[in-house]
């Protein structure tokens, strides 16, 4: 590294060290995008980004509302806003779903484009949001719910409908929902509390290999339970009936009348349910 920096300063050239990644921070452009388009209620919303994180959230309007936010990085200044400009977002109208299509130029060597989306939907919308590296939340939600990172956590809050939730580093938190949901992360803590208007009967599957679990039942709950935890505890707080024998590590039996069905699993990390 030092030859290098060497090299750069005898022969007098002039940002070599951005073109070979010598650790210079890159300029950066930022660019705000705002579209609009009419969605009925009862809709879906579609988006996915690569780099950059989502935000949907259900209010009383007709019509979808996407704020993106480019951020641009490259060796100048000038470079940054010519890779934001020729970023391109736009809404398209496929039936009842709502689509967001982001294009984005070729980057180079220490360039990067990343796009971060704040959404406003009708609250009785379908959501499908994907991202690679970034974070997604979503908020006050009727519908079913598909949303997945690879970097990032997951929130989810007063959501009512099918949900299912996926990252593979980050945790999952779900707060005031109600339906059935399914939670998975690889690195993660995963915390879900259900409403006190939910229904007692729901189906609830929350899967994390490294993180604890912590699940909050709606009241009056029912369901089949299948707890496991390979290194770690397990507690709970609702009376079970054991079906099977006692483990520290594994339970298995039914909460109330075992309508419903409720799976936890960890591999390193305790099972919480309260």
């Amino acid at each position: 590294m030092w030859l290098l920096l060497l090299l750069c300063a005898v022969t007098g050239i002039v940002g070599c060290c951005i073109d070979i990644g010598c650790g210079f921070p890159p300029a950066k452009y930022t660019r705000v995008v705002e579209r609009s388009a009419p969605l009925a209620a009862g809709g879906c919303f579609d988006a996915k980004t690569h780099n950059g994180s989502i935000a949907v959230t259900g209010a009383d309007v007709a019509e979808c509302r996407v704020t993106a936010t480019i951020v641009a990085r490259a060796g100048s200044e000038e470079q940054a806003k010519k890779l934001a400009e020729q970023t391109s977002i736009r809404l398209e109208a496929d039936g009842n779903k709502m689509k967001t299509r982001i294009n984005t130029p070729r980057t180079c060597m220490n360039e990067s484009v990343s796009v971060s989306l704040d959404v406003t939907v009708p609250e009785q919308t379908d959501a499908v949001l994907a991202t690679n590296n970034g974070k997604v939340k979503i908020s006050d939600l009727r519908g079913r719910i598909d949303a997945t990172t690879h970097n990032g956590k997951v929130r989810a809050s007063r959501v009512v409908g099918a949900t299912k939730l996926q990252t593979h580093n980050g945790s999952i938190i779900c707060e005031k929902v109600s339906g059935d949901i399914q939670l998975k992360t690889y690195n993660g803590n995963v915390r879900a509390a259900y409403s006190q208007s939910a229904p007692a009967v729901c189906d609830v599957s929350i899967v994390t290999y490294n993180g604890s679990v912590e699940f909050a039942a709606p009241p009056h709950y029912s369901a089949r339970a299948d707890v496991s935890t390979s290194n770690g505890t397990i507690s709970t707080k609702l009376p079970i009936t054991l079906s099977g024998k006692l483990s520290r590590t594994k339970l298995q039996g039914a909460i109330g009348t075992g309508e419903g069905r409720l799976h936890l699993e960890t591999n390193n990390g305790s099972v919480t349910i309260k």
